[in-house]
């Protein structure tokens, strides 16, 4: 068992926290918005943005960032353009062994910068790993059979993020092509409405 922070409460990060307690992790769910969180308290699930699935009580809900302190793996499952300032957020009191991974897709707005180059400028002393592949929150959370990419320059980061991540409905391949899988993540949906076009 792994204690895991999942930074971003939003549809993808509840899926995720979700998964990460099914998977037997000690897991934790952070949001800026203390509001936020205090609402999916009240309600047992984030009825705004992935309805009708339930968090388990046993699933800590918190704005604190100071949960992030003990952390073996922190998941970054914010917006990308909070990516940096979460990650400036976390810099303060991240263990430096945890592996950072990183589920938010396209690029920071004001300089371009991949994701994972914005992680690395900001937590140069952590591992970092880059998930994506073509799922929802919704299928996530509910289950439904999905795969997706785990990519970091360190192999044994990328295979600590599939085993944690991974059962027997949500496939995760390795591979080192951190540049490929971000693009792709970002672009998919440019490219599918080009061709729908076409």
């Amino acid at each position: 068992m792994a204690k895991i922070t999942v930074l971003g409460s939003g549809g993808f990060g509840t899926a995720l926290a979700v998964l990460c307690y099914k998977n037997g992790h000690d897991t934790t769910l952070w949001s800026l918005f203390e509001k936020e969180i205090e609402t999916i308290k009240k309600d047992g699930e984030n009825k705004k943005l992935l309805p009708n699935i339930k968090l388990d009580k046993k699933i800590a809900l918190t704005s604190d960032i100071n949960c992030i302190k003990d952390a073996d793996a922190v998941i970054f499952a914010v917006p990308s353009f909070a990516v940096r300032n979460t990650a400036k957020l976390a810099g303060n009191v991240i263990n430096k062994n945890a592996v950072v991974i990183n589920v938010a897709k396209g690029f920071e707005p004001e300089t371009l910068n991949r994701l994972s180059e914005v992680l690395n400028q900001e937590l140069p002393e952590n591992k970092i790993v880059a998930v994506s592949g073509p799922s929802h929150a919704e299928e996530i959370a509910l289950e439904m059979p999905t795969t997706v990419v785990a990519a970091s320059k360190d192999k044994d980061a990328a295979t600590f993020a599939q085993n944690l991540l991974m059962n027997n409905r949500l496939r995760i391949y390795c591979n080192d092509d951190v540049v490929g899988v971000e693009l792709g993540g970002a672009l998919k949906n440019i490219i599918a409405l080009a061709a729908g076009i076409v």
